[in-house]
């Protein structure tokens, strides 16, 4: 049950005080994760991967998967509903009050530091997934061209994604056979 409840409020903390969203959120519980010292950076990047491949909000995908590999379907259930709750909360409570303020100087003057604070926390939760995904050369030509299709060229994300693919499978069977033939 003091499982339960730690992470119940664990989650509830990351939705009350995060601003930006889920994208966001992914980074605060990305973090979390970490700073709980359970859960291998591999396995953090495949909560990651999952979350962000099935359909729904990726902060409560993200919780629930989170939630479910430390305590079971009770911890997916207590962590989705502690990320949620704040939010829901909140919005409840000042929706109106923003909204009628949100012409004031100040309040556009939090909103602007807020979108900055988000890009930064972003960021940095992409820079650590390349790092734990990328390792060796095939993974990180599978990265410049996935990217590099996507950004520089406008490429559609699954055909740039086919792409990094077959080049990261191409440069593992050449690997694979350059060491076989100096065996």
């Amino acid at each position: 049950m003091q499982r339960l409840w730690s992470l119940f409020v664990r989650f509830f903390r990351i939705g009350a005080f995060t601003i930006g969203g889920g994208i966001v959120m992914l980074g605060v519980i990305e973090a979390e994760m970490r700073a709980l010292g359970e859960l291998s950076d591999e396995e953090i990047a495949d909560m990651i991967v999952l979350a962000t491949a099935v359909p729904g909000p990726i902060a409560t995908n993200l919780s629930f998967v989170a939630g479910r590999v430390l305590a079971g379907w009770p911890g997916a259930l207590v962590s989705v509903i502690g990320t949620s709750l704040a939010p829901f909360l909140t919005i409840l409570f000042l929706s109106s009050i923003i909204l009628r303020h949100l012409g004031n100087p100040w309040l556009g003057s939090f909103f602007l530091g807020a979108s900055a604070g988000v890009v930064v926390v972003v960021g940095n939760s992409l820079w650590k997934m390349i790092r734990t995904a990328v390792d060796g050369f095939p993974q990180a030509a599978a990265f410049v061209t996935t990217a590099v299709l996507m950004l520089g060229f406008g490429v559609h994300p699954f055909i740039a994604l086919g792409a990094g693919a077959l080049i990261s499978i191409a440069g593992e069977s050449l690997r694979g056979s350059g060491e076989g033939e100096s065996a």
